[in-house]
């Protein structure tokens, strides 16, 4: 399986040497469950070219990112574009935190800050009906570290899960294989803690930052959710040529 991740940002330069980078964060959560995959990356919001035919990959993935699906990056409506190319295509593409904005954003759902604040460390998430046929009946528990939510759903998408901090904090596609996760499965407990410690008091109110900090002692559900992705992308796979 020839698969390619998308990277809308790659971590902040101090944290790279201990942490890595994104896509690498996504190889070493999906490599155990998906190990037919041939990784390729592409730094789209490093201004990296996006592929002439989306056909030149089996499935995609569109990674987290500090910008919003919603400011004027020149790099995000051309991300958009080719997201509808890959749905129409019919090539299985997945998205994570902005992944999961940008794709409901180019759906033609809607994204914006949410009067919450920050979602962050570890919550629980409830499947739906449809969310269970790929993570099974059980609350998901994951890392958040967000602000930005999908408010409204594209048409054509079904709510895959959800909780009263992210309603819609998963999402699958009828009209094409695409599913998109607002939460971090990919992120370590580590890279999680070294953001908040950065952010305490400055982005994140320090009250919350402590919360988080204890919550991610606690167990996880990664390898649950990497199954869950794993038997999406097998499932849509497009036929050989």
């Amino acid at each position: 399986m020839k698969f390619c991740i998308l990277e809308a940002d790659r971590p902040a330069e101090p944290f790279q040497p201990a942490h890595g980078t994104y896509a690498g964060m996504f190889e070493r959560w999906l490599t155990p469950v998906l190990p037919e995959a041939e990784f390729s990356r592409i730094h789209v919001a490093g201004g990296a070219a996006l592929p002439e035919d989306p056909a030149e990959f089996d499935a995609y993935l569109v990674t987290g990112s500090r910008a919003g699906a919603y400011e004027d990056h020149p790099w995000i409506a051309p991300l958009e574009t080719f997201l509808r190319k890959i749905g129409a295509a019919r090539i299985p593409v997945a998205g994570v935190c902005f992944g999961h904005q940008v794709m409901a954003q180019a759906f033609g759902g809607t994204v914006r800050k949410s009067d919450a604040g920050w979602v962050v460390g570890r919550h629980e998430h409830d499947p739906t009906e449809a969310g269970a046929e790929f993570f099974g009946a059980a609350p998901i528990v994951a890392l958040s570290f967000h602000q930005d939510q999908v408010m409204d759903l594209p048409p054509g998408a079904r709510r895959l899960l959800g909780n009263v901090a992210s309603p819609n904090g998963g999402i699958v596609y009828d009209a094409f294989p695409a599913l998109s996760v607002q939460f971090h499965p990919e992120f370590q407990p580590a890279y999680i803690h070294d953001l908040l410690v950065a952010a305490s008091g400055i982005r994140v109110p320090e009250a919350l930052s402590e919360t988080a900090l204890a919550s991610i002692q606690l167990p996880l559900d990664p390898g649950r959710i990497a199954a869950g992705f794993a038997r999406f992308y097998r499932g849509n796979r497009p036929a050989p040529a």
